[in-house]
């Protein structure tokens, strides 16, 4: 199959777009991304610089860039990579964005794939690069290209929920492990970090105080994340009205989850679920 490569300097912010790299590509200059970025070198050396951090290019490796962030690369003759560009509202309505933001806070921006994992997220890529040529013909082709990058998202999420459990969270210290199950069990009937505080014997600003040292998260961050996990969930895959999930997330009112959605996401959960 012939490679299209459309143009990704300018993406609007419900497109996505793709770019096949081969060989040496050298920005000589440091770029700032205006949106969220996806790299999956199949072979690769080189040097990519994010913000102030130097990363060796290898095969099987994932990428991630954020919007505000800066960065350029040199590549070596011999790699082989794929660029995907998403769009401000494509990454928002992503089932799986929250984490990708915990991604941006608590982990270097470079993922090393196993081999079955790196074989399903190239496979899907790949699959993505056909769907993009379809879309110049048919521009229906659109919804698909959002479900393909939420498939991708979704196995991300499973790598970034892994690390949670096995790397992050071992390196902290107990209380901070015990907070993190204290949310996952009570964060539909406590949202009030001094909830959380006096279970563990502490202040809520020492818990705030452990939560940016071993999570550069503050631990309103850590309950908001849960619930927003929660809420995409509902929202894509219940056919629970708005009003029900309001509920069963333990807000108040629809007005009260509305404008914490929004304010998490730019989305009503209305919107989000259209």
């Amino acid at each position: 199959m012939k490679r299209i490569n459309p143009p990704v300097t300018k993406v609007a912010d419900d497109a996505v777009a793709y770019k096949f790299i081969k060989g040496i590509d050298n920005y000589n200059k440091t770029i700032k991304c205006t949106y969220f970025i996806i790299v999956l070198f199949t072979e690769g050396s080189g040097t990519h610089f994010i913000d102030e951090h130097k990363f060796p290019i290898h095969k099987n490796q994932l990428h991630f860039l954020f919007p505000g962030q800066h960065h350029h690369w040199v590549t070596g003759p011999e790699t082989v990579a794929h660029k995907i560009v998403v769009g401000q509202k494509i990454f928002e309505s992503f089932s799986s964005s929250d984490e990708f933001s915990f991604i941006r806070h608590n982990l270097n921006p470079v993922f090393k794939l196993s081999k079955k994992m790196f074989s399903l997220v190239n496979a899907e890529i790949k699959s993505f690069e056909r769907d993009i040529s379809f879309l110049s013909e048919e521009p229906s082709w659109k919804k698909i290209i959002q479900l393909r990058m939420d498939i991708v998202a979704s196995m991300i999420r499973r790598e970034a929920e892994l690390y949670i459990k096995e790397v992050l969270l071992p390196k902290s210290n107990l209380t901070l492990i015990k907070y993190w199950e204290l949310v996952n069990e009570q964060y539909i009937e406590q949202k009030a970090i001094k909830w959380y505080a006096d279970k563990l014997g502490i202040t809520p600003n020492y818990l705030n105080v452990l939560c940016r040292k071993h999570m550069n998260m503050t631990a309103s961050d850590v309950i908001h994340y849960k619930i927003m996990q929660e809420a995409k969930k509902q929202l894509r895959f219940s056919n629970d009205s708005v009003k029900v999930i309001t509920y069963n997330l333990g807000f108040d009112n629809i007005s009260a989850f509305s404008a914490f959605f929004k304010r998490k996401s730019n989305f009503t959960p209305t919107e989000y679920r259209s």
